[in-house]
């Protein structure tokens, strides 16, 4: 029989099926057993005649029985499967699940965000993460289908590229083939969507992800971000406005129908007069600004092409000239103002757009400069030296081969659908985002390299104001966290049996770290010290034919440090962590900190938080 959605079940009645999902809530009434069951459909009340069934909360489960109609007393209006539920006639645990390490029941808000997002997985089980993340997918296939049925052609552009200067800072990427040269992660593909316009494209997009190391904050995310990218050959501003108008329009009326746009045709509203009138280039127009549901698109234009240059525009500009771009050194002055160009910069105008959504700026966009001569000119004006000109170099020997006019735009679709659906940070529309100090947390990114990867990289860390020993690095990690612990100070050891001893401590709480090779792959095992490494098991676990313990040598080489001192986390030196459950029977657990004369102490619950390692049986007892 073919698994049932739970949806799909209020047409099924007096049928047998069988139902997939987590158990919701389990309710024992006198022998009779309640439980919902919830999928990616929906949720449903089953129920058990027979007795009270043994069903924690978020197990997985199978169920066979029978859809009946519920009494009409007994209809629940609240869930769209509230007026049938389902008789189980046989039910399977698939797996079982440890308490949650918070409740899902709920919006979430008033929850620790760093455990939300530490446990990211759970909390998208919440309702409203749920809901969010398919509301995005719909947003995105919407954009697609409408943009492909206007000819646009969808095209990747690289993530590997080359650092300029565009606005923000880079992230770079180390290259192993090209020693002590590097990549930069793109913070837009401006330049490619350029290139292809000179290509012949002349209708390009792409939903992009977008990497810049800029400061968080509500509105912003740190690290990446996705947006809207799209490009048009033989356009003029207006044309670009209108079909970002209509394409947001019908948009809102199909994917979200209690929504209501206050005005249209949008207002286009001139950057002095935004300032002037609201005091901000991006106002909320709303009549009712408590109201979510009303939606004030705006157009702000005729933005100036520069500004006086300051020290915050060092990454958008030179950082030397009198000038930085307005919005960045591609786009094109106002045919009216480039006689200004020469005389009196600050007063050419810019043929940029910017799409303002009650106070936020959305989206932004501009006409591109596409005569090299006008190009040249803006990279003196904002101080670019010989060498940051060379820097585009691409891009300037591409527009000597006949390049179209152009213009584009490029909406965040993270800012977008938070507007659009009332939270109160991007985080609440991405499914796993950075915290505000800048780690993927549920990954525990970023993470130290070892010294094998610098050394293929042939990079070494010099900066003395990096933390580069080991035991700070833990202490760093424990302080991040906000555990408890205790360092323990001690004579030099260099067996699990010494450090018991010195330390004073139980055998059994010490956590002894194993370096090994599972098919010639790097891994830690982590077990009681006072039992011994089960190898079968192990083997049998990973599925691998080849286990083995690694040599001294290699030890040093992958750690950088002694055996007997390697701590028990993996993410220190990248390698997957797999911890014997058996050592969480211990209130306490101790471990040399990278070093033979320190230990450290803490609870065995913040260790398994801290380490966050896969538990299962990998130690077995002398006597075995």
């Amino acid at each position: 029989m073919q698994r049932t959605l739970i949806f799909e079940t209020v047409n099924k009645i007096s049928e047998n099926v069988i139902i997939n999902g987590w158990v919701a809530k389990v309710r024992n009434h006198g022998g009779i057993s309640f439980m919902d069951i919830r999928d990616r459909s929906g949720i449903i009340q089953c129920v058990c005649m027979e007795r009270n069934i043994e069903v924690n909360t978020e197990n997985v489960v199978e169920i066979a029985g029978i859809i009946k109609k519920r009494p009409e007393k007994m209809v629940n209006p609240k869930i769209s499967t509230g007026s049938v539920e389902l008789e189980i006639k046989k039910i399977k645990i698939l797996t079982k699940s440890l308490e949650l390490p918070f409740p899902i029941d709920t919006d979430g808000y008033e929850l620790d965000e760093e455990q939300r997002l530490k446990y990211r997985y759970v909390d998208i089980r919440r309702q409203r993460l749920s809901r969010n993340l398919r509301i995005r997918s719909q947003v995105t296939t919407y954009i697609r289908n409408f943009l492909t049925e206007r000819d646009f052609v969808e095209i990747e552009t690289p993530m590997l590229t080359k650092t300029t200067p565009e606005g923000a800072r880079d992230f770079i990427v180390p290259s192993r083939l090209q020693k002590g040269k590097f990549y930069a992660l793109p913070q837009s593909p401006q330049q490619y969507k350029q290139l292809l316009m000179v290509a012949g494209i002349e209708k390009y997009f792409q939903i992009v992800r977008c990497f810049r190391d800029e400061d968080p904050r509500a509105d912003r995310a740190y690290g990446e971000f996705t947006q809207l990218d799209l490009e048009m050959s033989f356009v003029t501003q207006e044309d670009i406005l209108q079909l970002i108008e209509k394409l947001f329009t019908s948009m809102v009326l199909k994917i979200f129908p209690g929504k209501k746009i206050s005005q249209s045709p949008w207002p286009r509203i001139p950057h002095k007069e935004a300032i002037s009138s609201y005091g901000t280039d991006k106002p909320d127009l709303r009549k009712n600004k408590n109201d979510k549901d009303e939606l004030a698109f705006a157009w702000i234009i005729g933005f100036p092409l520069f500004m006086k240059q300051t020290k915050d525009d060092y990454f958008h500009g030179s950082g030397r000239a009198k000038f930085a771009p307005s919005h960045h050194m591609f786009t094109a002055p106002h045919p009216e103002d480039i006689h200004l160009l020469d005389k009196d910069p600050l007063n050419v105008r810019g043929l940029q757009h910017d799409l303002v959504l009650n106070g936020y700026e959305v989206g932004g966009g501009s006409i591109r400069i596409h005569d090299p001569k006008i190009q040249e000119k803006v990279f003196d004006l904002i101080g670019f030296s010989q060498n940051q000109k060379e820097q585009f170099k691409h891009i300037l020997t591409a527009f000597k081969f006949g390049v179209p006019p152009h213009g584009g735009i490029a909406p965040g679709i993270d800012r977008l659908l938070m507007v659009l659906l009332g939270e109160p940070n991007l985080r609440e529309v991405i499914a796993f985002p950075m915290t505000s100090s800048g780690q993927t947390a549920v990954m525990d990114a970023p993470s130290f390299a070892t010294n094998n990867q610098l050394e293929e990289l042939g990079i070494k860390i010099q900066d003395t104001e990096i933390i580069t020993d080991l035991y700070d690095r833990i202490v760093s990690l424990l302080k991040e966290k906000k555990v408890v612990f205790h360092v323990l100070d001690h004579e030099v050891v260099h067996t699990s049996k010494q450090a018991a001893i010195v330390r004073g401590t139980k055998l059994s709480e010490g956590a002894k770290a194993l370096i090994l090779f599972a098919d010639g792959r790097e891994i830690m095992v982590v077990i009681p010290a006072d039992l011994k490494l089960n190898m079968a098991k192990l083997k049998k676990y990973l599925n691998a034919g080849d286990v083995r313990l690694a040599k001294a040598v290699e030890v040093k080489k992958i750690t950088g440090i002694e055996i007997g001192a390697v701590p028990p986390y993996g993410k220190l030196f990248n390698l997957p962590l797999y911890i014997d459950k058996r050592l969480f029977e211990n209130n306490n657990i101790v471990y040399n900190a990278g070093l033979h004369t320190k230990s450290i102490k803490m609870k065995a619950n913040d260790f398994k938080i801290t380490a966050s390692g896969v538990l299962g049986d990998f130690a077995k007892s002398e006597n075995d």
